[in-house]
């Protein structure tokens, strides 16, 4: 896939999402120094789509609307999925981008699971315990609490299944909403 097909379509997935309940944020591109240090860090490049991707939509994140989907409270206690509000394609640092949304942020949590071989490209926020990204080979792969798990498919089918199930669970969020207000 080349950068401009990859491009269009992590768009196209977006596509399939309701502006009503979700925001779509990123941050600018980064330097070129920056793009040379995310290189060196698992001892391979950035796939080459995903680095230009960067350069037009870095640390790209979609995150339901507050009003629609309220973030937790600290301290709060619920199912794990009414934490998970939002799905985010990891970014270059930038002094804009969050350090929860950097590849290299990620990166070194994945050390601490003496996970060094694995280039971390998205995450869904909320939930630091998985993270997909891609190995040398260009595989792509699921890391949960350092088990390393390859995956069929490209990365863009997998960025789509974790859209899809951010959108269902942005429904299951508002009827639990709702029939909370019920009881109230």
């Amino acid at each position: 896939m080349t950068a401009e097909q990859f491009h269009q379509r992590i768009w196209e997935i977006l596509e399939e999402l309701d502006s009503e309940y979700f925001q779509v944020v990123a941050a600018p591109a980064p330097d070129e120094d920056t793009v040379a240090a995310i290189d060196t860090l698992a001892g391979f490049p950035v796939p080459d789509e995903y680095a230009a991707f960067c350069q037009r939509t870095n640390g790209l994140c979609v995150m339901a609307r507050e009003e629609f989907w309220p973030e937790a409270e600290l301290y709060s206690v619920g199912p794990a999925w009414t934490f998970w509000r939002g799905v985010v394609l990891l970014g270059m640092d930038t002094d804009e981008l969050p350090e929860w949304a950097r590849i290299t942020s990620v990166y070194q949590q994945l050390m601490d699971y003496n996970v060094t071989d694995i280039i971390p490209l998205m995450k869904i926020i909320g939930d630091g315990n998985i993270v997909w990204g891609i190995d040398e080979t260009g595989t792509i792969v699921e890391v949960s609490a350092g088990e390393v798990t390859p995956l069929p498919g490209g990365f863009a089918d997998c960025y789509a299944e974790q859209i899809r199930e951010l959108a269902v669970r942005q429904k299951d969020m508002m009827k639990l909403i709702a029939d909370r207000e019920k009881t109230e």
